[in-house]
């Protein structure tokens, strides 16, 4: 009796994988193999179908964008570079054709202003009306087609962000060289051999406020922000000791916004007045990004344009702080 009702169990297993489309043996399907070069060839199209839908989606640039916001981001080693230049000068947008002219308040005092290129610094002694020029920052960062298939990121999305830091640290390198021309044209740098102290970062206050101009920002490097934290907490408000430092903006000290970048060499602070007493800065067209392909060489690729003049039109207004950044 047991071998007749092991027997019609074997049975009613094989009659059960006949009718689910399989033939067993012993236990064990027999079509495997089978199931395994269906899976495959299942599994070849599906990614034939997604090749086709990226591909389509790459033929313009709304499917880029899309293609863009929905893949990730690599691990990455730092921040990336944030602009902080446009804080201490007035940005305006200036329509097609207005010439760039400005009427100085105090003809007597010196202006800086960015010449032909962005490459040069030309400074205005004297003079009641001065003419800024224009200049091109641009970028074209090219991504090959098989980059999209072998990262695991979003490499397009990516390329378009190191794009625009790249562009953001061009447009801030720029002006800080109109801030380091400035800050000694009309007034006396400050010098310590010690780490920078209260009393030297004061005496720079000093020398824009005996202008009758209130200071509005100061800018350093990192290692003022590491001579900073020597300070007593009585000295430095806590909302801005624990300010991240993303933007480049680390808080607020005795009326004034503190600002730092590594682009600032190490011992070196610039203190500012506020922007309208400052620095002038009209954009032609504002930062642009569009799709620039070269299919001959397999490569997408985008371009960053952006047109602009950049002037520090009082002198009076900034002056540079030195100190041991080794101290």
């Amino acid at each position: 009796m047991a071998n007749d009702n092991v027997q019609l169990a074997k049975a009613l297993q094989a009659v059960a994988a006949s009718l689910m489309g399989t033939e067993t043996k012993n236990g064990v399907g027999k079509n495997s193999m089978r199931n395994t070069a269906q899976m495959r060839q299942e599994a070849m199209r599906k990614q034939l179908v997604r090749e086709a839908v990226l591909t389509q989606a790459l033929q313009t640039s709304a499917g880029i964008k899309k293609i863009s916001a929905n893949l990730g981001n690599p691990a990455r080693f730092k921040l990336d570079y944030k602009a902080i230049f446009r804080n201490f000068v007035i940005v305006e947008q200036i329509p097609d054709g207005v010439p760039l002219i400005y009427d100085k308040d105090l003809p007597f005092v010196p202006a800086v202003k960015v010449g032909q290129g962005g490459a040069t610094r030309e400074i205005e002694m004297r003079g009641k009306r001065v003419e800024i020029k224009e200049f091109e920052i641009s970028a074209r960062p090219k991504l090959p087609y098989s980059e999209l298939y072998s990262r695991r990121y979003r490499a397009l999305d990516r390329m378009k962000d190191r794009l625009v830091e790249g562009m953001e640290l061009r447009e801030d390198l720029i002006g800080f060289s109109l801030i380091e021309t400035a800050s000694t044209l009309a007034n006396t740098p400050q010098t310590t051999t010690s780490y920078l102290d209260r009393d030297t970062l004061a005496l720079g206050y000093a020398q824009v406020e005996k202008n009758r101009l209130p200071v509005g920002s100061v800018l350093m490097s990192a290692f003022g922000t590491s001579s900073i934290r020597r300070w007593q907490y009585q000295v430095m408000d806590q909302a801005g000791m624990q300010e991240i430092r993303e933007t480049g903006y680390i808080g607020n000290n005795w009326g004034a916004d503190f600002y730092v970048s590594d682009q600032i060499p190490a011992g070196t602070v610039y203190i500012m007045s506020t922007p309208k007493f400052c620095g002038w800065m009209p954009i032609r067209k504002d930062l642009d990004v569009i799709p620039a392909d070269d299919p001959d060489n397999l490569r997408l690729g985008f371009v960053g344009y952006e047109n602009l003049a950049m002037t520090w039109f009082n002198s009076l207004g900034a002056t540079k702080v030195m100190f041991n950044s080794a101290a």
